[in-house]
């Protein structure tokens, strides 16, 4: 519990008219030195505060100084510097005040920065709680539970407190202050006001009470002055789902205190996120940001706890849909380049994608900004550039073959007309979804829509599904245990697996590249029967890797690796494995030696991910370009004679490779196998990036060293 004593020694303590009592509040009293001695002696569980008079100090502190629950001394005196020098004897734990106020200021102060450190080292401890038990999946509408002893009855602690203190929440790590707001000038903020002294939206919301929400509405979102479309719109998606609201909101009522817990799923993992109820306003004593209809709170509290995970409001400026809907579902999202350069795109498949995802009821985003449309034309036509929007129901017409996708602009008005949207198809439109245009919704038609759209974004969040999340590293070296990571499947289920890496700042982008494997496994056989069935090799540049799909009955391991920091010890390595599954599953955590990587990534590619060269006595195998890393394996059909390769890559660019040299060299024993090398980008795909390789080979009776040397007593990965 957030308990403590305020205790007050003072000849005068118990007058029952002082004003100075009066503002403290509940306090102890004491006139005699002895009770007070013998109080603070028999309550060693609590933190005391001590207020003592300076008539009394010198007699009292000596006494009680060493004391471990005397938390701070407060002498309180007509003259400072009559105290300074014997004060130095216990300045560790005293200060000297000779005016009240100042006394209660700096005593709040601390009240209040204790609390805070309790309320933060009690959410570690709870996500520490979560991390040790994620082996067993749940369901993702049973998230909320895993915290309910947890953070929200801090929160109610935290309320009690204040409330026994009579003071307000204010976030020391968050504070009300242009440090919050970031760099950036917001001309439109003027003040910071605790949100029961702001003014309603609207004049018809004078008459209603604050709530955190009541029967939200995505037309009560209204984005502010903070261009951070991609998670009003995100969030504009999430009130049509109450229950998915009640995921992020710990905190459901309104407190005179200010102390609300909110949860986001960042980087892989649900944190839990403190905020008060204080809010960047106008000179008009408005809401600056995003703000919600109704007098509904959950709009700028959401918003601000992502800006106080971001470091401040100004970070929240510009993202793409695809994160929003991550951090307010935890789920991973299906994300469509409308004007992908990599792959021919088909309209038709596209189409029935969106109308799979519409009517299967899952969270739909689009962003705008297409290449080649210039801003005076978006403007023209009434559709914000750049700009990030939720889509609401896609549905064709079928006596004139034309499809139409309803789109909502989170600033919640919108000037666009379609000319294939006649009034009668509006008509018949508004029978399947008749949200109103004042929301900012607008129907538009799928040609018109592929010229003004470069992306749809299709969250994957189903609340009946189960997911496991697992915070771990990425090696530093080849002969470095590699995390693996083995379940079961009973019956064959629709499995998605995701690897995040973690970002320390949302606008910094890494062009690492980072894979995982996923075989099955006979766990009563060898391991020489890994992927006899199964094998999936994913592999992308940047934070985030994907893949789904149905996994028949049976075992696996699933191992992340990236070489990307191979070599680096200073970079961050850190990553979030997560695993969404329609049945639960329970995951099995080990380290193990990294020929295990090896067996894996030699059964996946040579079964399923490669471009061969055979003859008949030497066959090699070389991942195709369409996978976001080189692996060449190589393998000796000689019966008598060892196999000397070498490889160059001299002329490569912009390239990690896993021997850390351009040139190898290798000896490999008859009828072996072995891994050579593995290669990844390191940087942003462009036409300076090059993968150019020379191989060459002969056979000898003779065995040769490898170069570079490696280590096979340390189950080196290139054994």
């Amino acid at each position: 519990m957030l308990e403590h004593n305020i205790v007050w020694l003072d000849a005068n303590s118990s007058d029952p008219i002082s004003s100075f009592r009066t503002k403290l509040g509940d306090v102890q009293t004491f006139t005699d030195v002895n009770n007070c001695i013998q109080y603070v002696q028999s309550h060693q569980n609590k933190p005391i505060y001590l207020i003592v008079s300076g008539s009394l100090a010198k007699e009292v502190i000596p006494e009680i100084y060493e004391f471990s629950n005397l938390v701070q001394i407060f002498l309180f005196c007509g003259s400072v510097s009559a105290y300074a020098e014997w004060a130095m004897d216990y300045c560790d734990k005293m200060m000297i005040f000779d005016h009240g106020d100042d006394l209660l200021e700096r005593l709040w102060n601390d009240l209040q920065r204790k609390l805070q450190e309790q309320a933060t080292l009690c959410l570690e401890r709870a996500e520490e709680t979560l991390i040790e038990s994620i082996q067993r999946s749940i369901a993702a509408r049973d998230h909320p539970y895993q915290f309910e002893s947890s953070p929200e009855t801090k929160c109610q602690e935290i309320i009690s407190f204040c409330k026994k203190t009579k003071i307000h929440f204010v976030d020391d790590q968050f504070i009300p202050s242009n440090r919050s707001l970031g760099s950036c000038s917001f001309n439109d903020v003027v003040q910071w006001l605790r949100i029961s002294n702001t003014f309603p939206f609207s004049n018809q919301d004078h008459n209603l009470s604050w709530n955190v929400f009541s029967s939200p509405q995505p037309s009560d979102i209204e984005q502010g002055a903070l261009g951070n479309c991609w998670l009003m719109a995100a969030l504009a998606l999430i009130t049509e789902r109450p229950s998915m609201l009640t995921h992020i909101l710990l905190t459901q009522t309104v407190n005179n205190e200010g102390v609300y817990f909110i949860r986001i799923c960042h980087n892989g993992l649900w944190k839990t996120i403190i905020v008060d109820d204080y809010f960047p306003c106008t000179s008009q004593k408005c809401l600056a940001f995003s703000q919600a209809r109704r007098r509904q709170l959950f709009v700028p509290l959401i918003e601000k706890a992502c800006a106080k995970l971001f470091g401040s409001y100004d970070n929240l400026i510009s993202g793409t849909m695809l994160e929003g809907l991550q951090l307010l579902t935890g789920a991973p999202c299906d994300y469509i380049d409308l004007q992908s350069s990599n792959e021919r795109l088909d309209n038709d498949i596209i189409w029935a994608k969106l109308v799979s995802a519409y009517e299967s009821n899952l969270l739909i985003g689009a962003s705008s900004g297409r290449n080649g449309v210039s801003e005076s034309e978006y403007s023209l036509v009434g559709i914000h550039n750049n700009h990030a929007f939720s889509i609401l129901a896609a549905y064709t017409i079928s006596d004139c073959s034309s499809h139409f996708v309803l789109v909502r602009d989170p600033h919640a008005h919108s000037n666009y007309t379609d000319e294939y949207v006649t009034s009668t198809i509006l008509d018949r439109l508004r029978l399947i979804n008749n949200t109103p245009r004042s929301s900012g919704a607008f129907w538009i038609s799928w040609p018109i829509f592929l010229r003004y759209f470069s992306t749809i974004t299709i969250s994957t969040y189903n609340e009946k599904y189960f997911d496991i999340r697992y915070e771990g590293k990425f090696t530093r070296s080849s002969t470095q245990y590699v995390p693996s990571h083995r379940f079961h499947i009973l019956e064959t289920s629709l499995v998605s697996i995701s690897l995040v890496y973690h970002r320390h700042d949302r606008k910094i982008r890494s062009h690492h590249t980072q894979s995982f494997v996923l075989c099955d496994i006979d766990e009563e056989s060898s391991f020489s029967d890994i992927g006899k069935h199964e094998n999936i090799l994913k592999s992308r540049q940047g934070g985030f890797t994907y893949w789904t799909g149905l996994l028949r009955s049976g075992s696996y391991i699933l191992i992340p690796f990236s070489i990307s920091f191979w070599g680096q010890d200073a970079k961050n390595n850190d990553y979030t494995l997560v695993i969404h599954s329609s049945i639960p599953i329970h995951l099995t955590i080990a380290l193990e030696p990294p020929t295990l990587l090896a067996d894996c990534l030699i059964s996946a590619v040579i079964k399923k991910y490669h471009i061969s060269t055979k003859n008949k006595e030497m066959t090699y195998y070389i991942t195709p370009k369409k996978i976001a890393l080189m692996l060449l394996i190589v393998e000796n059909r000689s019966i008598n004679d060892y196999l000397n390769i070498d490889t160059s890559m001299t002329q490569s660019r912009n390239m990690k490779h896993s021997r850390l040299s351009w040139t190898t060299h290798d000896c490999i024993p008859s009828y072996h196998r072995q891994l050579i090398f593995i290669t990844e980008w390191t940087d942003e795909s462009h036409s300076m990036n090059n993968s150019s390789y020379n191989l060459t080979y002969e056979h000898s009776t003779q065995i040769t060293n490898a170069v570079p040397e490696i280590d096979s007593y340390l189950d080196d990965l290139h054994t």
